[in-house]
C-alpha cells in the first residue's frame, strides 16, 4: 500500500475530504467525515487547526454513543486520497482515551 503525501495549502484542500472514511491506526472503520470545520485563522496559519465532525459508523459505541464526534487535524496520521480514507494515528483500542467533543471555541470555525 502507497503512503500518499497530502499537503493541504488552501481550505479547499481540506473541503476534499468531506466523504472520506476514517479509520483507527489498526485500521477499523470508525465512520465517515460529514462536515470539514475551518479555523478563523487564513492558510497556511490554518493548518493543523481543523476539525472534522465524523459520523460514525457500526462503532459508535467506542465514541460512548455520541452524537457528534470531532477529529482534530491533529489526530490524522495519513491521508490516502486514492482510497478516499484518512487514518488516525489512535487504535481502536485507544478511542475511548480520546476527546472526541466540539472544540471549547466551536464559534470561532468555520463550516465548509
Amino acid at each position: 500500500m502507497s503512503m500518499t503525501n497530502w499537503t493541504p495549502t488552501t481550505h479547499e484542500d481540506y473541503d476534499t475530504l468531506k466523504g472520506f472514511d476514517v479509520y483507527s491506526s489498526d485500521n477499523e472503520k470508525l465512520g465517515t467525515i460529514k462536515e470539514v470545520h475551518h479555523p478563523a485563522a487564513a492558510m497556511p496559519a490554518a493548518r493543523g487547526g481543523h476539525y472534522f465532525r465524523v459520523e460514525p459508523g457500526m462503532l459508535k459505541k467506542l465514541f460512548s454513543d455520541q452524537d457528534e464526534v470531532f477529529v482534530s487535524e491533529t489526530m490524522i496520521r495519513e491521508v490516502r486520497p486514492d482510497e478516499d480514507s484518512v487514518i488516525l494515528s489512535v487504535p481502536k483500542d485507544r478511542i475511548q482515551d480520546q476527546e472526541w467533543g466540539r472544540p471549547h471555541d466551536f464559534d470561532t470555525y468555520r463550516l465548509s
